[in-house]
């Protein structure tokens, strides 16, 4: 396997709950490095209302590295309000470019200041860590990426400490920002829950034994079943709740990313533009016209089967649609593991999900960024690293 096709050759799993098991995910090479980015003091943002910026910067760095990147297969995840994926080295210094393209993005578009970073896999395995990455079937058009072995959160933890952040920034200057980001598009509505909530749920093990690890993320993705139903049951994404926008103000986010250097006249053109091309998209969907390429009677139901709500990163994430019974008995079972110091966990409740685009093809190649609304995961992960500080004070009390 040559280092370039190392994610395109692994072997796809079908079962979600296989995600965490040590043999279902392969070690990333030495000379591959994790590409991050992290939208600073997205409290604000969230309490501003503007949460659904902070997702479309974290989309856009996906988008930018992947047009980037080509023909070749690279994992990634988005996570809210940020993003990380893992390239080759032939592609790093390419999605340097494309991290300082989009932290410009987020600045001018978005007033967001956006912290930018990169770290070699070798650097990571020095410091007694892994990152194993595996590939998950999402759907006939999506495959997920799946990492495991703690190099990721540590990646994560040494962008954003102040004591190391400086060695790992990609720095304004250091090489020329660039990249596309053609492919991102933002023309839905919110979608309300069927079931009264949206929960973003983040559950992480705690421990170093990797076999009962596994064994606890199996247990949770059984007991999501057992309360929530079937996948699409408790799926955020309800094709007949699904809803184009004409709002300017909602299509702005798009037009913020694929205008921004446009001026005011180019991005009223754009908006002008996108607005039509929504209307025929209506048109399309509403009449249910097949064309040559796409069938848009089930692009709606296409649309949901390449959504990316359900997620692992060294943590398990999940947005859901459900009661507030359903939501409370989840959480008790939840805080029992807590109780026991099995695990953390974070959750964040509101009544509809936000949609972020990646389309590269309406009949295939399309795949769908989705969060709750309102801070989604940003707060979820705000409420577990609550619960680290709890057990942290905890155990300090008893020495």
């Amino acid at each position: 396997m040559s280092n370039s096709l190392f994610y395109a050759e692994l072997p796809l799993l079908t079962e979600f709950a296989d995600v965490a098991r040590p043999d279902s995910c392969t070690p990333l090479p030495d000379d591959w490095h994790v590409v991050m980015c992290d939208v600073r003091n997205s409290t604000a943002a969230v309490e501003a209302g503007h949460y659904k910026h902070v997702n479309t910067v974290g989309a856009a760095i996906i988008t930018a590295v992947l047009n980037t990147a080509g023909d070749i297969d690279i994992p990634f995840i988005f996570e809210g309000d940020g993003a990380m994926l893992c390239v080759p080295a032939q592609l790093l210094e390419a999605a340097r470019g494309a991290l300082l393209q989009t932290q410009a993005l987020a600045r001018k578009s978005f007033d967001l200041d956006l912290r930018i970073a990169t770290l070699p896999m070798a650097q990571i395995r020095a410091a007694g860590l892994n990152i194993r990455v595996a590939r998950y079937r999402v759907s006939e058009h999506y495959v997920q990426a799946v990492f495991a072995g703690g190099g990721m959160a540590y990646a994560d933890r040494y962008m954003k400490d102040s004591a190391t952040a400086a060695l790992c920034e990609v720095r304004a200057g250091s090489t020329l920002a660039q990249g596309s980001f053609d492919g991102l598009e933002c023309r839905w509505q919110d979608i309300p829950s069927r079931h009264g909530e949206t929960v973003s749920v983040m559950v992480r093990a705690l421990g170093h034994d990797d076999e009962a690890a596994a064994l606890l993320y199996q247990q949770l993705v059984a007991k999501v079943r057992e309360i929530y139903g079937a996948d699409d049951a408790c799926h955020p994404v309800f094709p007949p709740n699904l809803s184009i926008t004409f709002d300017g103000a909602r299509l702005g986010n798009e037009v913020g990313v694929r205008a921004m250097d446009r001026g005011a006249l180019g991005q009223w053109a754009y908006l002008m533009k996108v607005r039509c091309i929504v209307l025929l998209g209506w048109f399309l969907m509403k009449f249910g016209v097949r064309t040559a390429a796409t069938d848009w009677g089930g692009y709606k139901l296409s649309l949901a089967r390449n959504a990316d709500v359900r997620k692992f990163n060294d943590c398990f994430r999940q947005i859901l649609a459900g009661t507030p019974a359903q939501r409370e008995a989840l959480t008790a079972w939840l805080d029992e593991g807590f109780v026991r110091g099995e695990l953390v966990y974070g959750a964040h409740v509101t009544d509809r999900a936000q949609m972020t685009c990646l389309v590269f093809d309406y009949s295939g190649r399309h795949l769908h960024f989705i969060d709750g609304a309102d801070g989604g995961l940003f707060m979820a992960a705000k409420a577990m690293k609550q619960r680290v500080a709890t057990l942290k004070l905890q155990e300090l009390a008893s020495e």
